[in-house]
């Protein structure tokens, strides 16, 4: 029986500058993208990241990559870097989420995890909360004890930014931005495909180090994408993804140390990601499917007590097979992507609107596809 090396928390996955190789740089031979992510600098320069190459997901040609546009997002760069997974590591790069930190550093979070070639006889894991297992082109995906790297970029408004060596931070699953707390405390909700329980880390030095903690029992869901805000009265309100046809809930009264017992939220949503975060306004922006299945009806929302009630609604694309939302502000603008047919029409989605451009229906929101192969 051959030996699995267990190495996706110990090796990084390359992070390779200016790519030039045409598996890279040409989307026209893509076969599969999606799961995007946008990070706005404070000198405005925005970065938008997203999952890619194979056949599909998961593949070990499945890679990460990051563009990025300095005026807007009418134009945007060829590939800045690529994070591919190392078929001599057996490792699968996946899911990479892009974070502004207050201080300005651009945090570069992707996930790693171990994957071995089929007919080892051997498997990575024995039994799962899920029981995932699937083989692809030869390589088998039945490791889901994934783990949490990141690179930083100090200046990512430079003519040629600079990242940093990539660190494993934590385990676990992330792909939703992280709180920041008035407090300064970081939430960064990285789940556990493995376990029946709601994971998450903290940290409490700007993204220095990371500590796990476990939350409560979740919802019941396939996998749990979950994203918080802080109200105003200094709880945190955390929304997580399940497949009952609605987002679940719990809230922490003490910082993010400890958590209610989680339940449906009676917010509509399909089994996908959502986005939600509070704008500079102060106003809280919920980006969902408005839907309680398929995947359609992508639908900005903003609230005006805490996430109590959603006064305004604005639904920008009511297509199928549309997914995965985030979002940055910068300068009264919400820049936001999503995705539309990973394997299909293969696009990867941009907008750039207002507050005013939610609340009032007539006024005009141009949605653009970034690249389409």
């Amino acid at each position: 029986m051959q030996e699995i090396r267990k190495l996706a928390d110990k090796v990084a996955c390359d992070l390779i500058m200016y790519p030039t190789d045409k598996k890279y740089t040409d989307e026209h031979i893509r076969e599969f993208q999606g799961c995007p992510t946008i990070a706005a600098t404070k000198g405005g320069r925005l970065y938008l990241g997203w999952y890619a190459g194979g056949t599909r997901e998961p593949h070990m040609d499945n890679f990460n990559l990051v563009i990025f546009s300095d005026d807007g997002g009418k134009s945007w760069s060829s590939p800045l870097f690529v994070i591919p997974s190392s078929r001599e590591n057996n490792i699968h790069a996946l899911d990479i989420q892009l974070f502004t930190a207050p201080d300005g550093r651009l945090f570069v979070f992707w996930v790693q995890n171990n994957t071995h070639p089929a007919g080892t006889g051997e498997k990575n894991t024995s039994g799962t909360y899920l029981a995932p297992y699937v083989e692809v082109d030869g390589t088998i995906f039945d490791d889901f004890r994934h783990s949490m790297w990141v690179s930083v970029c100090d200046d990512p408004d430079a003519d040629k930014p600079m990242f940093s060596e990539p660190r494993c931070v934590s385990t676990g699953f992330l792909r939703c931005k992280p709180l920041v707390t008035s407090s300064g405390r970081w939430l960064c909700f990285n789940y556990d495909q493995m376990s029946d329980r709601y994971g998450y880390t903290i940290s409490d030095d700007n993204g220095e180090t990371f500590v796990r903690h476990t939350g409560p029992k979740k919802v019941p869901t396939s996998f749990d994408e979950s994203m918080a805000y802080e109200k105003k009265d200094g709880s945190i309100r955390m929304l997580a993804r399940t497949n009952t046809g609605e987002l679940g809930e719990t809230t922490s009264r003490d910082g993010g140390l400890t958590w209610e017992d989680a339940k449906e939220s009676g917010i509509e949503s399909p089994d996908t990601r959502f986005y939600i975060s509070r704008t500079p306004s102060g106003r809280l922006l919920l980006i969902n499917n408005d839907s309680r299945q398929g995947r359609k009806n992508m639908t900005l929302y903003l609230s005006e007590d805490d996430g109590a009630t959603w006064k305004y609604k604005r639904c920008i694309d009511t297509r199928n097979n549309i997914s995965y939302p985030d979002a940055d502000f910068h300068d009264g603008k919400i820049y936001l992507s999503y995705d539309r047919e990973r394997t299909g029409a293969k696009e990867i989605l941009f907008a750039a609107v207002t507050e005013e451009d939610i609340i009032d229906p007539t006024r005009p929101i141009d949605v653009r596809v970034i690249s389409k192969p």
